[in-house]
């Protein structure tokens, strides 16, 4: 089965402009670009099983965002949350943070 992920523009906007500022570093696009190809080579129950999902702690989230998954971007706290959309094998990114906020 075909697993796409997709990165909505205006997160990918800022992002951007985060990784200008410094929030970000170049290893940090780079690994989310993997992380993009990785899921999308395997699929995401394959991903699950994989040396990448342990490395990135990818694991459930709780209370208001419930439903929804986190990566480890780097060791300053960036994350990457994201939900599947079982029905149609869709990973879609919902916030790219340099700090962990959930907010």
């Amino acid at each position: 089965m075909i697993t796409k992920v997709i990165v909505n523009k205006s997160i990918e906007t800022r992002f951007n402009r985060d990784l200008k500022q410094g929030l970000f570093n170049a290893e940090v696009r780079d690994l989310i670009e993997y992380w993009i190809t990785e899921i999308e080579g395997l699929g995401h129950e394959e991903y699950c099983k994989s040396e990448l999902f342990r490395m990135l702690n990818d694991h459930d989230l709780k209370a208001d965002r419930q439903g929804q998954r986190s990566i480890t971007l780097d060791q300053s706290g960036g994350r990457l949350i994201y939900s599947v959309i079982k029905n149609a094998i869709v990973i879609k990114v919902i916030k790219i943070t340099s700090n962990h906020d959930y907010s």
